[in-house]
């Protein structure tokens, strides 16, 4: 019975999500925020070199801009508010009234699902963290070493709110280990390679509607006694019409779950789940003159074979029987696997010195995301897959940024950004709060010594209101149809010491 794990299907989705961090500040599941320094120009120009070593997560290739042992380190606070409102929630019709079975029908009238419509910030602040080290094996040949955390989602809702069986909650994390080399060809251009080792970790619930469940399982009893199932909206009687709700019943010598009632029995299904996976960034970077540099990356596509555990959880008062009914149909603790297709995302950027004290940046990077086309999922027990639909769209991120020296000690920045969503409505779930979005950053640099230097940097994003149109599809009959408003806006505030030996 394909639906027996349907929790499961948007939970892995995420599972190459947050570590540490409430929600991603790119498209999709992205996150950007890697230097605090950069934040400042709304990473403008980070292609190129932002200005201090944390860029090389971005383009290794940068290190070559760099002399002797540098090293950062800092974090970035989120402040994210996602709030779901005006929320709608309906049961698709698979059996109404004592006794009378409806397979699922298009166009008939759906069962309304109990629950707040709307509910209050669900998204979870927290710091992500970056560390950077690089060291001058020679003057044109570099080696370096980052930490940081590409992707990122922690949401929780209310176990009684009226989207709770697409999602409850949601805590995911990733952080990268990379190795890096750069070398400088030439006296214009210098190559990047770094080597990542990316450890993902997920923990997801919703909850799980056993009753459409066991409603599920009485049409195939039905159709393996020879019985047809018939639409309660076309005005006809039911080919079963002794059955009496609470009390195991036969046809044909089958026996049948007695409490098929959509919406009676409400449990809570989780996951957790974890890999490894590897994968590699190029980069180039092209110095014409000491007043103009441009860079270009690649960080490759990954993908990663999650494994892990679903756990059931069920109404004490539920009946022996349709739990043995559920159990049987695969709705039990067992194991798990998915294979996660993370995109490959290619970016360009360019800094130029129109003074001696002033600057231009910019920055424009396309993340491949309509390679991420759906979400297969694998039972150790055996079960037919479960497949869910995605269908993301491949997203753009702009900035442009100015950064300003004051005098020798201290440095301005400013820049604005725009980022295009992966996700349509149709696609949106509140487990990803995601679309469009706009920038405002500023930061600054003071310079404490001739080798401590201190970054600021803030940025206010603008999201626009996401809609959510989620249907009762084929693959998604447990879980009702879902639509509403996601409201969502981000604060960003990071602060880094770097070093220079």
């Amino acid at each position: 019975m394909s639906h027996r794990s349907r929790f499961t299907l948007t939970a892995l989705t995420l599972v190459a999500a947050a570590a540490f961090a409430p929600q991603a500040q790119a498209s999709g599941f992205q996150l950007r925020e890697q230097s605090p320094l950069s934040l400042g120009n709304a990473f403008a120009g980070i292609s190129a070199g932002g200005g201090d070593i944390s860029s090389l997560y971005f383009n290794p290739a940068v290190m070559t801009q760099y002399d002797g042992i540098q090293f950062s380190s800092g974090g970035t606070y989120i402040g994210l508010s996602a709030k779901f409102e005006s929320a709608t929630a309906a049961r698709t019709p698979v059996l109404t009234g004592l006794g009378f079975l409806v397979a699922p029908i298009t166009g008939a009238a759906l069962s309304p699902i109990s629950g707040p419509a709307g509910h209050g910030n669900a998204a979870i602040s927290a710091i992500l963290p970056e560390f950077n080290i690089m060291y001058s094996v020679s003057s044109d040949l570099k080696i370096g070493l980052s930490l940081n955390v590409p992707y990122g989602l922690a949401t929780e809702y209310d176990t009684n709110w009226i989207g709770r069986y697409h999602a409850l909650k949601t805590d995911l994390k990733t952080i990268d280990i990379s190795p890096s080399v750069a070398y400088r060809i030439s006296k214009d251009f210098s190559f990047g390679l770094a080597l990542i080792a990316r450890r993902a970790d997920a923990e997801l619930s919703n909850s799980v509607d056993y009753g459409t469940a066991l409603a599920l399982k009485v049409a195939p009893g039905l159709a393996a006694a020879g019985i047809s199932t018939v639409p309660v909206s076309a005005g006809q009687n039911s080919p079963v019409a002794n059955i009496t709700m609470g009390a195991p019943v036969v046809v044909g010598g089958n026996q049948l779950p007695g409490n098929a009632i959509p919406g009676a029995w409400d449990g809570v299904a989780g996951l957790k789940g974890g890999c490894w996976a590897y994968g590699y960034k190029l980069g180039l970077t092209y110095e014409p003159s000491k007043n103009f540099r441009m860079g270009l990356a690649y960080n490759a596509a990954m993908s990663m074979t999650l494994t892990g555990d679903s756990e059931f959880s069920y109404p004490s008062t539920l009946p022996a029987f349709d739990l043995a009914a559920l159990q049987g149909a695969g709705l039990k603790n067992t194991g798990g696997s998915a294979e996660l297709n993370l995109p490959s995302t290619t970016s360009l950027g360019f800094d130029w010195k129109v003074s001696p004290t002033f600057s231009l940046q910019g920055e424009v990077a396309r993340t491949n995301w309509s390679t991420f086309k759906e979400l297969r999922v694998h039972f150790a027990s055996g079960a037919p897959d479960s497949v869910t639909d995605e269908s993301w769209n491949d997203s753009t991120f702009t900035s442009l940024g100015a950064t300003w020296k004051t005098n020798d000690a201290l440095t301005l920045r400013a820049g604005l950004a725009f980022d295009t969503s992966a996700v349509d409505d149709n696609h949106r779930t509140p487990r990803i709060p995601d679309n469009d979005r706009k920038w405002l950053s500023v930061g600054a640099s003071y310079k404490l010594s001739e080798k401590a230097t201190v970054d600021i940097g803030y940025s206010r994003l603008f999201i626009a209101d996401g809609k959510t149109q989620l249907t009762a599809a084929a693959d998604n009959v447990s879980r009702g149809t879902l639509t509403g408003v996601i409201k969502a806006n981000i604060h960003l505030l990071g602060a880094a010491l770097r070093y220079s030996f």
